[in-house]
């Protein structure tokens, strides 16, 4: 088992650990947290971002959680204006 993978579960009881988390933005220091818990990489994130609590758990789930490939903040809202747009809620 090659333990390089930052998406790799490493606990014995079957809990993923992120090793590494990192969010970027234009003209801004990267956001890094290692091995950061669950609570640390919402509240540093909502504070890196600027967003309120909703918004940040939504970015972590749709970014982080519930994809193999996470995506950068620059493709995450792409993806929302292009839902946005093709919804009609713009």
């Amino acid at each position: 088992m090659n333990h390089d993978d930052p998406w790799i579960c490493l606990n014995e009881d079957d809990d993923c650990t992120i090793e590494r988390f990192e969010v970027r933005l234009k003209g801004r220091k990267p956001l890094v947290i290692e091995k950061p818990t669950t609570d640390k990489m919402i509240t540093i994130t909502k504070q890196y971002l600027n967003l309120s609590l909703p918004q940040t758990h939504l970015f972590l789930t749709q970014s982080v959680l519930n994809t193999p490939d996470p995506l950068t903040i620059d493709e995450h809202f792409k993806l929302i204006a292009a839902l946005e747009k093709s919804l009609g809620l713009r």
